[in-house]
């Protein structure tokens, strides 16, 4: 049999799907309200769907349920996602590589660092608008512009001539980037059941972790043999297999309505606002104990007013929007605060280990750049094998609660092993411990997000996890603004202590590596102090770490509760797939209806096989 044709399809499911279920056209989202509790519920989490809703008036948003089973060739159909996830890590993490061999070409100076900043500013702060935006539009539609988006402004990169306009086209760019793995996983958990999604998203995430670690080494790489251009000439193939992945092999179904009544749902006011928040957050954490000081005008003012703009958004989410972006009623939930909780924590772990034990390996260990990057092997490599075997182990028990716990625990066990680490430590305990907090690590990414999508209804699905994955990218922000600021103060009480000139502390600042050169003079002595400092600062690093990872554990023990991973209409689903393969085969001639009706009444539980024609 040959490799499924799965966009062949679609029709027939729709229709299927109608027989066994009306297509679901869903209340309006504020008249969905949750209770209050989250104790672990029987064997169908979908309650709320199952409950009676309002029917909707006549003003009032609608969704189209976008569920859509896929075959028994399910790991076919999700690799076609493959390429979209090979966007993301190596893109991000190689042009933070490249940087300094951008800045020396362009003249960057003192604005060299927004090339990177730019991209996360839009990629977090559009990362919660395409959850909402997907339920509208269709998960294909909003993901094809995302990928055109990132496409034409990655050629945009690379052909760019000045720092200005690299740094505009990277802010463009991000704006595709946010969508990439928000949307890859909600298309997952779109055409896999909840009982099979974890085997799926294992795959899916060990990707990005393997994606992650291959990006600092491919931008050495890359700024030492060739132009820094290639960093964004790379995404252009890939942009390129990925849009015809998803427009050829990406099965949809149909979402009702003309783009009048589409637009006419976006919540316009809630985008604005929560743009805004997360530019002015943003924005503060970078700028502080780097830029201006945490007490000075700037950065207080840049914080107070991200708070107070991000107050305003729930506010109106809860109020006045009649088609929240964030439902403000999931934090109901504990399953999902406790989810929410323990990714910001997630996102700030990993990104400061992903960030600064390479920085921690050149500035304090004497390291090449290439070889600090190779040493982030030992995190990266066992998050890939854990988080895939972790999604078998869901897909098989229906459990997934005590490997979040195991997996919490050993990661606060390993940050505080990296806490007694010293200068003269031995590369081994590094590694050691690194290896620890990618098993933890690996544990937990998959298992959580599954835990936040079993814990609500089909309806709300989209919407929780792009929330999730902008609470991890938000600690990264986190990571970078207190880890930063921690290096930055140690430094320069250590270049204090030895009588360095204010413009020393400047070199040392803008370039660290500059501590083991001939640009400032230092003698040994002051050397040795020096390095001093940036130890005790990564060691502040490393007790962020514990901190966050401890709070994480106290979420996933208090908060977080096992629920079924079966819904009531699985079986209902998976059937109107098979039957409209029936249907289907039946229309071509291919088959007999008597005999494919044989074939496809034995098999009401399990998932249609929908192929090619040989």
């Amino acid at each position: 049999m040959s490799a499924p044709q799965l966009n062949l399809e679609d029709d027939a499911v729709d229709k299927s799907v109608a027989d066994v279920r009306e297509e679901a056209v869903l209340a309006p989202l504020e008249a969905s309200g949750a209770s209050g509790s989250d104790a672990p519920v029987p064997a169908s989490v979908d309650q709320k769907a199952e409950a009676p809703e309002e029917k909707p008036d006549g003003d009032s948003p609608e969704l189209t349920d976008q569920t859509n089973f896929l075959p028994t060739r399910q790991a076919s159909a999700t690799s076609h996602l493959f390429p979209v996830l090979c966007l993301t890590g190596p893109e991000s993490n190689s042009v933070a590589t490249a940087l300094p061999s951008i800045e020396e070409s362009l003249h960057g100076g003192t604005i060299g660092a927004w090339v990177a900043t730019s991209y996360l500013l839009t990629s977090l702060a559009s990362t919660p608008l395409y959850g909402r935006w997907s339920d509208i539009f269709g998960r294909k539609g909003v993901m094809l512009f995302a990928l055109a988006v990132f496409l034409v402004f990655s050629l945009a990169c690379a052909l760019a001539r000045t720092m200005i306009q690299l740094i505009v086209f990277r802010a463009f760019q991000g704006i595709g980037g946010g969508a990439i793995i928000t949307m890859t996983l909600i298309i997952v958990s779109d055409i896999v059941s909840l009982k099979d999604r974890g085997k799926f998203m294992g795959i899916n995430e060990a990707i990005i972790a393997v994606s992650n670690g291959v990006g600092p080494i491919l931008g050495g790489i890359i700024s030492q043999y060739t132009t820094w251009r290639w960093v964004f000439y790379i995404n252009l193939p890939l942009a390129a297999l990925a849009i015809a992945t998803v427009v050829w092999l990406l099965p949809q179904k149909k979402v009702h309505g003309d783009i009048r009544k589409k637009l006419s749902q976006i919540d316009y006011v809630g985008s604005l606002l929560t743009i805004i928040s997360s530019v002015l957050l943003l924005l503060g954490l970078n700028w502080g104990g780097v830029s201006y000081g945490w007490v000075s005008a700037p950065v207080l003012v840049t914080l107070i007013l991200g708070v107070v703009v991000y107050a305003l958004f729930l506010y109106w989410e809860a109020k006045m929007a009649k088609f929240p972006i964030v439902p403000v009623f999931i934090f109901r939930y504990k399953t999902v605060v406790g989810v929410f909780i323990a990714t910001l924590m997630n996102g700030t772990t990993f990104f400061a280990l992903l960030y600064y034990i390479p920085q921690y390996l050149q500035l304090v260990r004497g390291m090449s750049p290439t070889r600090s990057s190779l040493l982030l092997l030992p995190f990266l490599a066992p998050i890939a094998i854990c988080v895939f075997t972790c999604g078998q182990i869901t897909a098989r028990t229906g459990h997934y609660r005590y490997l979040i716990i195991a997996g919490y625990s050993l990661w606060t066990v390993a940050q505080g092993l990296q806490c007694t680490i010293r200068e003269n430590s031995s590369e081994g305990k590094i590694i050691g411990y690194l290896f620890m907090a990618g098993l933890a690590s690996g544990m937990t990414f998959q298992t959580s997000l599954l835990a936040a999508q079993a814990a609500v209804s089909r309806q709300q699905m989209a919407v929780v996890t792009a929330v999730r994955n902008y609470l991890r990218l938000f600690g990264s922000c986190i990571a970078l603004g207190i880890c930063s600021s921690l290096i930055n103060n140690a430094l320069r009480q250590a270049a204090q202590n030895v009588g360095l000139s204010s413009q020393q502390i400047a070199i040392l600042l803008n370039d660290p590596t500059s501590v083991r050169g001939d640009s400032i003079g230092l003698s040994d002595s002051e050397m040795k102090t020096i390095i001093a400092g940036y130890a005790r600062g990564f060691s502040g690093v490393f007790y962020l770490t514990v901190a966050a990872t401890g709070v994480a554990w106290l979420a996933s023990v208090f908060l977080i509760g096992q629920h079924e991973l079966t819904r009531a209409d699985d079986k209902e689903l998976k059937q109107a797939a098979k039957e409209a393969r029936r249907r289907k085969k039946v229309e071509k001639g291919e088959v007999e209806q008597d005999a494919e009706k044989a074939e496809v009444e034995p098999a009401v539980g399990e998932t249609a096989e929908w192929s090619q024609k040989s």
